[in-house]
């Protein structure tokens, strides 16, 4: 099997779908109000969904619940996760004295279980349209609005989107509809670089690729690359004390250069004073280049050891 480097095999990215989130639109009112009107109300909503946002929309399941759901947050949930789709914008109708409403407008992802809340009062049911049109622009999400989508890191990692560290973990990014350059940078200082294709109302969740993953019996670390790379730099070390210890083994017979010895009845030597320090500094040279030579030659001895093992262990690309 062809060896990768890990730092791209990690972060390969699967191809993410390419569907829209989608939206339904959820109408709750304690029954006072009409069919007709009930239509009319949720037709509304969904119009400024469609408006207002990429994502798929589609109609809710009408409920006459007595009372709304309010600011209690498990009560939204529990509404929204009936509807089985990404999002689900709530609204919760009471009617009022002539025949003005009051709206409870809430915003569920049903992924991520954050609840987003706005109540509108005193609504004119000529204007609702008009009226409830803020309330729901300012609940969209970014990456969910016209024109938008969103990228989203996988696990621990974080994005840097176009050259700007954009998120933390876990945090959507949203990004206008079109390429993007998108880092995966990891806790342990990896990264890859993709170009991503953002498409509107769509939520790019990227993942590792399963195939790309190390299995559980391999390193982390590509073992060859490493391994390699130790025999390099080992033998390397082991070559430059070997080509030491011969400047030096050089150096201690200089320093003897010029040195006579006393033989027999001659005397014309050298004096014991100038050729102890020199007898002295040679045998320094001389221990040096024999540690050097012996470190060396083991070092070297260790690095071609390496090298033969990788090659021998490492299958065959």
């Amino acid at each position: 099997m062809k060896r990768l480097p890990f730092l791209f095999l990690l972060l390969c990215l699967s191809l993410p779908a390419v569907a829209a989130e989608r939206l339904a639109v959820r109408l709750q009112h304690g029954g006072t109000l009409g069919a007709a009107e009930a239509e009319r109300v949720r037709g509304i909503a969904e119009g400024l969904a469609r408006e207002l946002t990429g994502l798929l929309v589609s109609s809710g399941r009408e409920v006459t619940l007595e009372g709304r759901c309010g600011a209690e947050d498990a009560c939204l949930r529990a509404v929204a996760a009936e509807e089985r789709t990404e999002h689900v914008l709530v609204l919760g109708v009471v009617p009022r004295r002539q025949g003005s409403l009051d709206v409870d407008v809430a915003w569920v992802d049903t992924v991520r279980g954050e609840v987003a809340r706005r109540p509108v009062t005193g609504l004119a049911p000529a204007m609702l349209a008009r009226d409830l049109r803020p309330a729901v622009a300012a609940l969209v999400p970014a990456f969910a609005r016209k024109g938008w989508g969103g990228v989203v890191a996988p696990g621990t990692a974080r994005l840097r989107v176009d050259g700007r560290m954009m998120t933390g973990p876990g945090e959507v990014v949203a990004l206008t509809a079109g390429p993007h350059e998108v880092d995966v940078l990891l806790p342990s200082g990896e990264a890859t670089l993709t170009r991503e294709q953002v498409q509107e109302g769509v939520l790019l969740r990227l993942e590792p690729r399963p195939d790309f993953l190390p299995g559980a019996t391999e390193s982390r670390a590509p073992r060859g690359k490493g391994l390699r790379a130790a025999s390099y730099v080992t033998f390397s070390v082991g070559a430059l004390a070997v080509a030491g210890s011969l400047v030096a083994g050089g150096l201690s017979r200089g320093s003897l250069r010029g040195v006579e010895s006393c033989e027999g009845r001659e005397r014309d030597c050298t004096s014991f004073t100038r050729a102890g320090p020199a007898y002295e500094q040679a045998g320094r040279y001389a221990r040096t280049g024999n540690v050097l030579l012996g470190a060396g030659a083991g070092l070297a001895a260790v690095g071609a050891g390496l090298f033969v093992f990788d090659l021998l262990s490492t299958p065959s690309e």
